[in-house]
């Protein structure tokens, strides 16, 4: 029986670390991992650019703007500021890759900026995919993600599982970003920053959206069809 083709491998990741000092006194320590593959195939060089671009700009951030911060903030009370980044892979197939990259600085202050990037990829092409090309085809296709995001909210709060800001019927839409996702086996996972629609505690508030692959399969007993062919302009 032929084995379906293995998906590529991670070369060792890309990493970087300093520690930023005046005189004795340690102002910054900034560190990141990103991923990176070992394959040249075409597709793979494009995604490979990408997220060394993305930790570079990172870098020349924390070494020149943020460093700045810390040296002017710098006293004999100051804890040393911190500033890092990590990345999750949450789908790894030939075809397909997906992950969420968090980048926080703590800068001091009562909490530390956080931020969330969500990526899934075409993996031969070396295009980044779209939500909607994940999802049912229909044309208003953002009001039933809306609406299923609400159904979690609703769900979540009424079993006590979770908290929200009180007018987090209207702040779902306002707030809502197509770019804030990533993809697992089970299908799309919808993703808002802190402090959104939920208080800090909350985190990322995250919302599955499986629940509309399933739904489409039901009526027509295929789910989303996964773009095979992506054109590289």
């Amino acid at each position: 029986m032929k084995q379906p083709p293995a998906p590529p491998q991670l070369a060792a990741e890309g990493q970087y670390r300093q520690t930023f000092r005046q005189g004795e006194a340690v102002l910054l320590t900034a560190s990141a991992r990103w991923p990176r593959f070992r394959e040249d195939a075409p597709g793979l060089k494009r995604i490979n650019r990408y997220y060394d671009a993305l930790a570079d700009r990172w870098q020349k951030r924390w070494e020149g703007p943020l460093l700045a911060r810390a040296k002017a903030a710098c006293g004999p009370e100051t804890p040393p500021w911190q500033a890092d980044m990590t990345f999750t892979v949450t789908l790894f197939t030939p075809e397909l890759f997906s992950l969420y990259l968090d980048i926080t600085e703590d800068t001091g202050g009562r909490r530390p900026h956080r931020l969330r990037l969500g990526d899934t990829w075409h993996i031969p092409s070396g295009v980044p995919l779209t939500l909607r090309e994940l999802l049912p085809r229909q044309r208003w296709w953002r009001r039933p993600v809306l609406a299923e995001v609400r159904r979690q909210i609703g769900a979540r709060t009424s079993a006590g599982e979770a908290v929200y800001y009180e007018g987090w019927l209207s702040l779902v839409s306002r707030r809502f970003s197509p770019d804030r996702f990533y993809l697992t086996e089970n299908g799309p996972v919808l993703f808002y920053p802190p402090e959104t629609i939920a208080p800090p505690l909350e985190g990322f508030p995250t919302f599955p959206l499986s629940a509309l692959l399933a739904s489409q399969e039901e009526k027509t007993g295929e789910g989303a069809e996964i773009p095979k062919e992506v054109a590289v302009s």
